[in-house]
């Protein structure tokens, strides 16, 4: 269980991560609005939200951009909506974080992450990418997994 979760995080960390791969990649953002204080180092970007990068998309109601002094990401904030998709890896919340310093990934709100079939459920489902460590959450309901087996090839 804990590798099938493994590779739902390490595939989900592609999503937040994406300032760190594919660099020759551009990031396209569509949006409502923009508005950005180069004082604070932020970026806010409303109303349906669109961010592309290769075949990695994300969507979100709001998506806050923090930069570091350098100019680079430190930190995104998704919330409303908030949907990724990767070939056939998806997920949705209410809202989700990504911290580039403790390289920490956080999905809040009924948070789901999928890959083919398979499902976990939380209310927050936290991803430590440096530790491979995921930790789902849940404080009403119960933390669930939906895992099916893989069909063996036929020779």
């Amino acid at each position: 269980m804990v590798k099938i979760l493994t590779i739902f995080f390490l595939l989900f960390t592609v999503t937040f991560a994406q300032q760190q791969t594919n660099k020759k990649e551009p990031v396209v953002i569509n949006a409502d609005k923009l508005e950005y204080n180069n004082k604070e180092k932020l970026a806010i970007y409303t109303g349906n939200v669109d961010v592309k990068k290769g075949n990695f998309n994300l969507k979100a109601d709001v998506v806050k951009i923090y930069l570091d002094e350098k100019g680079d990401v430190s930190r995104i904030y998704a919330s409303g909506n908030v949907y990724f998709q990767q070939e056939n890896k998806w997920g949705k919340a209410k809202e989700g974080e990504y911290y580039k310093d403790k390289n920490l990934i956080i999905l809040r709100g009924n948070a789901e992450v999928h890959q083919d079939k398979n499902v976990v459920e939380g209310d927050e489902i936290h991803y430590y990418t440096d530790e491979e460590k995921a930790v789902a959450i849940s404080k009403g309901n119960r933390v669930r997994s939906i895992l099916f087996p893989k069909d063996k090839e036929e020779k």
